[in-house]
């Protein structure tokens, strides 16, 4: 990624962080809450996937974006999308904060909490619905949304469960993260011509869902690496009876771990996994594989400039971890 390449992602989600912080609702007592939602917004590795493929779809747009351009707004709407999910999950999770700040739960109560986290998928949804180019985009929006939703459903659903499979592991996290960065990626290159490269948009998607493959089981590895801080609390997963990838795999080998799970005691689970490290290193190559398919998906279609780095860190992420 040049410098001038560089400058124009900043300048180009500095343009998205300006647009975000121009939503505002009419709902007045909730005003400062839904502002205070959507100025908590990370890294926005979503939005920043968005943009970067719909520069690659339109080669010609080599200058600065502007704030109303479609690639911006759409960044932002993706964004806006991803932050109206943490809601509900900090709800669901009974979240105490969020990067940092107190979860909108905590202070205004579940009920608030949902209609806000409802507020801002409805804004997403018209937001999508102004920029559209034709009602097959509008359908992909809205057909990933049920994606994710389902997935958190398939997650919900194998709560406790000690038979849980990695295929069924896999497949709900392919909705509940996976879908939302293929979906930025393809949007991108959507918005970013009116007449997108069919090698371009396959590349989009197959790299956006392998990407949210592997970024889900990195998160979830982290969940056991307690010797790092991340900023988020840690053995959750453990505590809420979810089984993610290093625990089904010690499940698989060793039918026994089920009793350790059914204790409901995060340390003696975590203590395990440390007495077996081949669990977290067959995790680990799981996500090494979606990264290596990421990458490949780019492999003989127009790569966009600077989306090689997102593998390049994810990648660094997982070497650091336990």
């Amino acid at each position: 990624m040049t410098d001038r390449q560089r400058a124009l992602l900043r300048g180009d989600m500095e343009q998205v962080v300006g647009r975000l912080r121009r939503e505002e609702t009419s709902v007045a007592p909730y005003r400062e809450d839904y502002r205070r939602l959507l100025d908590n917004h990370g890294k926005m590795i979503r939005a920043a996937l968005l943009l970067l493929f719909g520069r690659a779809g339109a080669p010609a747009a080599s200058g600065p974006l502007g704030p109303d351009s479609p690639l911006v707004t759409g960044a932002a709407a993706i964004e806006m999308l991803h932050l109206a999910t943490l809601v509900h999950d900090d709800v669901l999770d009974d979240a105490d904060t969020r990067r940092g700040r107190p979860t909108v739960h905590t202070t205004r109560g579940n009920k608030a909490a949902i209609y806000l986290g409802d507020l801002i998928l409805s804004r997403y949804m018209e937001i999508m619905a102004s920029i559209a180019p034709d009602t097959a985009f509008i359908r992909e929006q809205a057909g990933t949304v049920c994606e994710i939703v389902g997935g958190e459903l398939l997650q919900e659903s194998a709560r406790g469960d000690t038979a849980v499979t990695r295929a069924y592991y896999e497949r709900a996290i392919r909705g509940k993260t996976a879908a939302l960065f293929r979906l930025a990626a393809t949007t991108g290159v959507k918005l970013g011509t009116s007449d997108p490269s069919p090698d371009l948009l396959a590349a989009a998607h197959d790299f956006g869902e392998h990407l949210g493959m592997a970024f889900q089981i990195i998160d979830d590895i982290g969940d056991f690496d307690v010797a790092h801080e991340s900023g988020k609390p840690k053995l959750e997963d453990i505590r809420e009876r979810i089984y993610t990838l290093p625990v089904i795999l010690g499940l698989e080998s060793d039918p026994a771990f089920a009793q350790v799970l059914e204790s409901d005691d995060p340390a003696e689970v975590l203590a395990y996994l440390q007495a077996h490290p081949s669990l977290v290193d067959g995790a680990k190559d799981g996500a090494r594989s979606q990264l290596s398919q990421a990458r490949q998906a780019l492999d003989g279609a127009p790569i966009a400039p600077g989306v090689s780095r997102l593998l390049d860190r994810l990648a660094a992420r997982l070497s650091a971890q336990v």
